[in-house]
């Protein structure tokens, strides 16, 4: 990853509607979060998750990009690819360290179609085991959302061939993040396979 490197701060797809609505009310009573209100070119899909991911990463960009900005009490996950979509733009600027990460994983973009999500989810089902986020009473099946269940099986699909860019791309719905989104008992796989 050279010196300029960009990246963006998005929520976790595991991250509670609690946790995610107190970032957006958090951030948002400091700066402009305006891209975000019915009218504005972030307002769609009106999902916490993409709400959340592009305030979250408006406060990432404004403290100067490090991990710590884009914590969030782990609801927030760095991305290296960039999470804009359509008409909103999620603003960033050089980045984090001259170090390649050792380990990376593959979310879904906020922002994407609950139709995209499931052809994500029937794609690299297809392909790898992924009942802990698919069954009911899996490990990762909670939150119970599509963004969850398909970004968990978007990884699970990803590292098993090699981590490679292309293995995350998922029709451009999807992001290679450096922050673990595991969370409590649900454990997203790594991989050194190259």
């Amino acid at each position: 990853m050279p010196n300029e490197q960009r990246t963006w701060c998005i929520a976790n797809p595991l991250a509670s509607n609690s946790a995610l609505t107190a970032n957006i009310e958090s951030i948002c009573s400091r700066l402009n979060c305006s891209s975000i209100n019915p009218k504005g070119s972030c307002f769609e899909p009106n999902t916490r998750v993409h709400h959340a991911s592009f305030v979250m990463n408006l406060y990432y960009q404004a403290n100067g990009r490090h991990l710590a900005d884009c914590n969030f009490i782990n609801s927030g996950l760095v991305s290296l690819i960039d999470p804009s979509h359509d008409n909103c733009t999620f603003h960033t600027s050089g980045g984090l360290a001259a170090d390649e990460p050792s380990e990376t994983w593959c979310v879904a973009k906020p922002g994407t179609s609950d139709d995209l999500l499931q052809l994500n989810i029937n794609f690299a089902c297809n392909l790898v085991d992924c009942s802990a986020a698919t069954r009911n009473g899996g490990v990762c099946y909670y939150p119970a959302t599509l963004i969850n269940h398909a970004s968990f099986a978007m990884n699970l699909y990803y590292q098993i061939t090699g981590r490679k860019k292309s293995s995350c791309n998922f029709r451009e719905t999807g992001l290679i993040v450096s922050s673990d989104p595991s969370y409590g008992n649900c454990s997203y796989t790594t991989s050194t396979v190259q």
